[in-house]
């Protein structure tokens, strides 16, 4: 790929880290999952070492008493193995489940429980040879994992060697002993080695959890051009909404272009807030709003009112009150009935007074809005 010789060197994105969730890859040790197996199932088999003790002997009793029955009953065989067998299934159940528990559990202790289907894909490149002979003659990882396998190898020996060499002297003197001793002193012997064996184990597992958390940062972190990608597919590629917008305005302008000319009056927020209102009052119940904006869309309004000579009124609390409480093509709230007659009376005075007829308006600066419509 294109963005492979690039360096990475950026935190992984949340929507990185998703992805990576989704084909499987997900922070997770091995080591962790059979630790956690080995430490509940050498507990329980420690825990329930007398009953096991006990069964086995059982066994033993079972199997050596049904020899006399033979020659009578050629069943008898069978009946005992199925009772062992049952009995032995009984015992080991236990085991088997608490252990089938541990190894559920242990993912959400390191990365979390994952479950994708795309990790199940068939993928050709999974199965193509060459692509796992680079991975596996890859100088880099080959190295990491003849380093990580010896420093497990090293561990678990030198665990071995020193406990051999200190109980050296028990272990020859086991043949001193009579055959149940010798078994009782070999049994404390292996569940010593058992427990330091276990403490190896801690440091091998906190070494591969480490190992792992780094390599899953490296993996997950990003190459400059990876979140450029990213970011085009968020947030859409600049060109294009660029142009959508652009065709977006045009649209609008054109709908203002139609819309405003028909308005009687447009009143204003002179920075903010343009309404273009329509009212005739032969067959209008109340002025009716024809085109609102703010903003960009505000100064449209009001260079098309300009060049249309429909007059503009100034009046900042009624502008921001129909903006909030009237939608375009419905007519004005009840409430703003009484201000916006006095806007459309000055406008009628104003053409009147601009063709000769009458006296000049005068200009209402304060209009009464109703506080439950100041915005």
């Amino acid at each position: 790929m294109e963005n492979e010789g690039q360096e990475r060197k950026h935190l992984p994105t949340a929507k990185r880290l998703a992805e990576l969730r989704k084909r499987g890859t997900v922070l997770r040790s091995k080591d962790m999952t059979g630790g956690m197996i080995f430490f509940v199932t050498i507990s329980l088999i420690i825990f329930m070492a007398d009953y096991f003790k006990q069964q086995i002997m059982n066994n033993f009793i079972s199997a050596f008493s049904t020899i006399k029955e033979l020659p009578n009953n050629p069943d008898a065989l069978i009946l005992v193995l199925k009772k062992i067998l049952l009995a032995n299934v009984e015992m080991l159940l236990p085991v088997f489940i608490f252990s089938l528990v541990a190894a559920i559990i242990s993912p959400f202790l390191f990365g979390g429980w994952n479950f994708t289907l795309d990790a199940i894909q068939f993928k050709f490149e999974k199965i193509n040879p060459l692509n796992n002979l680079q991975k596996m003659l890859s100088p880099k990882n080959t190295a990491l994992e003849i380093m990580r396998s010896m420093f497990k190898c090293l561990v678990i020996l030198g665990v071995l060697v020193c406990f051999l060499y200190n109980k050296r002297v028990e272990i020859f003197n086991l043949i001193n002993f009579s055959l149940s001793q010798s078994a009782a002193e070999s049994y404390s012997i292996l569940q010593e080695f058992v427990m330091y064996l276990s403490i190896s184990l801690i440091f091998i597992i906190a070494f591969d959890v480490i190992y792992h958390y780094f390599q899953f940062q490296h993996q997950a972190k990003m190459s400059a051009q990876e979140l450029k990608d990213e970011y085009k597919d968020t947030e859409g590629n600049v060109e294009v909404k660029r142009k959508i917008r652009s065709a977006q305005i045009g649209i609008l302008k054109q709908r203002l272009s139609v819309m405003v000319p028909k308005a009687n009056v447009i009143i204003t927020n002179p920075t903010h807030y343009a309404i273009a209102l329509q009212y005739h009052d032969k067959k209008d119940r109340a002025p009716r709003v024809v085109a609102k904006g703010k903003d960009y869309v505000a100064q449209q309004i009001k260079y098309i009112a300009i060049a249309n000579a429909i007059p503009i009124y100034e009046a900042p609390p009624l502008a921001r009150a129909i903006y909030h409480t009237t939608k375009i093509g419905m007519e004005i709230h009840p409430g703003l009935y009484m201000a916006v007659a006095i806007v459309l009376s000055y406008v009628h005075q104003l053409k009147n007074y601009q063709r000769g007829v009458g006296q000049a308006p005068h200009f209402v600066t304060e209009l009464e809005i109703p506080d439950e419509f100041i915005y």
